[in-house]
């Protein structure tokens, strides 16, 4: 196992706006983070140094809070997008990755705690991590136990684990056990952020003909058309009771990313636009550089579990060649 405290220097003069690639912020032991992505050129950040412990492994950097695996690089090109304004500080959200949302989404509606629940700004647990149980691919397992703090903002004993192994696909299971003697509920969302070249180039492929509640109007209901899904602006979709396997074609990245998932009904499909973006101070103009392919079970689709009882939702990503 790999665990590093490393030092992140995060300076906002470093915008790098001529930059068409995404930024990536990278994790080098030796010189503090780094910006890379495709071709884009790297600099060193100036101003306030925050700490985060973070696991790293071959393909792949997974941050200890949240269990938000942040790299995952096949063929040694970022599948992920990262952005270059997030903020590295305990308790504070990572933009990119694959955060984890529990054990509710979007606003708390009882008001007990921040947007998309408390399990991404608490540090999780490392059980195991390095080679995984299948060739020559890398794993890691991580754990989240109820305690005093989350029982504050949600009730209910539980423990979450989350499983990766990371190869040629990105296989990630996010289970939940309930171990109180009452049944409950909960929301949990994988929040992947697909890297893309540019996100008003792309298609998505996979939700034809299927309802959803669109955001952006309100949660209105709506139907998407015969033909896949393009983005000239903002986009959030939220589709319940659909399983289906969603294909992002990326014409600028000449490759296809494919998201699969069981035991997840929903799929939440998001880019901010322009005018969103702006007003994401951990955003910005990295918008076009991502499309989240969002993979769980939300709104309708809560997870009701009994005592003892365990729910997994598996998601697989492959990136392949267009």
């Amino acid at each position: 196992m790999v665990v590093r405290r490393i030092a992140f220097q995060q300076g906002a003069e470093d915008r790098l706006a001529a930059v068409t690639q995404p930024c990536f912020h990278g994790l080098s032991a030796r010189n503090g983070p780094r910006c890379e992505g495709g071709g884009a050129r790297r600099r060193r950040h100036n101003a306030m140094v925050h700490d985060l412990e973070w696991i790293h492994l071959r393909l792949s950097d997974v941050a200890i809070q949240g269990a938000q695996v942040t790299r995952w690089a096949p063929r040694g090109d970022d599948a992920l997008f990262l952005s270059r304004l997030t903020k590295f500080e305990p308790g504070v959200p990572i933009r990119g990755g694959i955060p984890i949302v529990f054990p509710w989404f979007g606003e708390d509606v009882q008001r007990r705690g921040p947007s998309h629940g408390f399990a991404r700004r608490l540090p999780w647990n490392v059980v195991s991590s390095g080679a995984a149980r299948t060739g020559g691919d890398e794993g890691v397992l991580l754990e989240l136990v109820d305690n005093d703090a989350t029982r504050a903002q949600w009730p209910h004993r539980f423990r979450a684990t989350l499983d990766v192994v990371f190869g040629e696909e990105l296989s990630v299971a996010f289970t939940v056990e309930n171990r109180d003697r009452e049944p409950f509920s909960f929301e949990a969302l994988l929040h992947t952020y697909l890297r893309v070249g540019d996100v008003r180039q792309c298609s998505l492929d996979g939700l034809e003909d299927a309802w959803c509640f669109d955001k952006t109007k309100g949660n209105a209901l709506a139907q998407m058309g015969t033909g896949p899904i393009r983005f000239d602006g903002e986009c959030d979709r939220t589709f319940c009771g659909n399983e289906s396997t969603c294909v992002v074609t990326d014409p600028v990245l000449r490759r296809t990313l494919t998201v699969l998932k069981e035991g997840a009904r929903s799929t939440v499909v998001w880019t901010p636009g322009a005018t969103r973006a702006a007003q994401l101070p951990d955003l910005g103009d990295n918008w076009p550089q991502f499309l989240c392919v969002e993979s769980g079970n939300v709104m309708d689709d809560a997870v009701l579990l009994a005592p003892s009882e365990r729910h997994v939702m598996r998601v697989r990503i492959e990136c392949a060649t267009a």
